[in-house]
């Protein structure tokens, strides 16, 4: 192997992981990854289809979370439910990577008996790997008309920051 192959390794490597449809940029640093959100189509426990295309004509907030996150997920959206209602497009999404393909089924009926608004149901996780999700906690990624992420929170919702995401939504109404 020459000087030359080994300066190239680099670029494969990155050009297979593209290929895949992995996201690599979810990995840089916060300013590198405050940029652009991945545009998806995920359906819901319901099997209705939802696209996410920027731009758009609200700002939107997904909720982010798997079965140890769920817990945190309704001290966010409730409140900011409360406050923006219709003015936001507001959106959760259930990572559900865990889940054997034989179980999809029954995960999907509980989805369905249990909430009663629409989830997007991520049964790969990929879209959620495409937003820097972080595991086993709410995670809140406020996103502008045109497709910029403004903001990511992890974890429960508090007090403080609450008022961090109210502050930022406030400025893109």
């Amino acid at each position: 192997m020459n000087k030359r192959s080994i300066l190239l390794l680099p670029l494969c490597a990155v050009l297979c992981l593209l290929a895949e449809g992995r996201v690599i940029g979810a990995r840089l640093s916060d300013a590198a990854s405050e940029s652009r959100a991945a545009e998806f189509e995920l359906k819901d426990q319901y099997e209705k289809p939802l696209a996410y295309r920027f731009p758009k004509g609200k700002v939107s907030v997904l909720t982010f979370g798997d079965r140890k996150g769920a817990e945190q997920i309704e001290g966010w959206v409730r409140p900011l439910y409360d406050r923006y209602q219709a003015r936001i497009d507001q959106h959760g999404v259930a990572v559900l990577s865990s889940v054997p393909s034989l179980m999809r089924g029954i995960v999907r009926g509980i989805f369905r008996s249990k909430v009663k608004y629409s989830v997007l149901l991520d049964w790969k996780g990929d879209v959620a790997r495409s937003y820097g999700y972080q595991s086993g906690k709410a995670n809140v990624v406020v996103i502008d008309r045109n497709g910029q992420i403004v903001l990511r929170v992890y974890g429960a919702a508090n007090h403080q920051e609450l008022n961090r995401v109210f502050t930022q939504i406030d400025k893109l109404l």
